[in-house]
């Protein structure tokens, strides 16, 4: 977890590294600044607003053995997590397993697809394919991982295929809507 950990954080560098050059070179492009501007920003207010609900359905919900919840303790909010999860935790038991254990993956899914499609959509370089490529391979090799017992954790079909309707949704969210604002030109 901890180098999955750190190679989220080194991707996540080099992905904001390039979202900065590609969204010069895509202001460029752009008839209108703020049209392309605005666009960008609702994509990302998209995923941001995806990973952060996928994060408190985690943190508020999950047992205490799940490891996101240790990085609290390493940045000091044990205290807060304790009394947020008293509070909340009378509540899952009322919820759907689906929803407390697979559907935080599925909005992580959902906002690396956003990100991922909307950073390089514009993009003639090949290195595109590698970052396109990465999306399923994410998503769909860490379930599979833990079906080999080479990462810690417990292979869930339902992960699985919320991780993969969810990467449709991304793509959907993307590609449908410049494919609608294309039928009106």
């Amino acid at each position: 977890p901890l180098v999955a950990s750190s190679l989220f954080l080194k991707l996540s560098a080099h992905v904001i590294r390039s979202m900065k050059d590609w969204s010069l070179t895509r202001m460029n492009k752009e008839a209108s600044f703020t049209d392309g501007f605005w666009s960008v920003k609702k994509y990302i207010f998209w995923s941001s607003l995806a990973v952060f609900a996928g994060g408190f359905i985690y943190i508020l919900f999950r047992p205490t053995e799940a490891l996101f919840l240790n990085w609290f303790s390493t940045i000091g909010m044990e205290n807060w997590l304790e009394s947020a999860r008293e509070n909340s935790l009378s509540l899952s038991h009322n919820l759907p397993n689906w929803f407390v254990y697979s559907l935080p993956n599925g909005l992580w899914a959902y906002a690396y697809t956003l990100l991922i499609l909307i950073i390089w959509k514009e993009s003639s370089s090949l290195i595109r394919y590698f970052w396109y490529l990465s999306i399923p391979v994410l998503i769909v090799g860490f379930e599979l991982l833990q079906l080999t017992g080479t990462l810690q954790g417990t292979f869930c079909l339902f992960d699985l295929s919320w991780g993969i309707m969810c990467i449709v949704l991304g793509v959907l969210t993307v590609y449908l809507k410049n494919y609608k604002l294309n039928l009106l030109k």
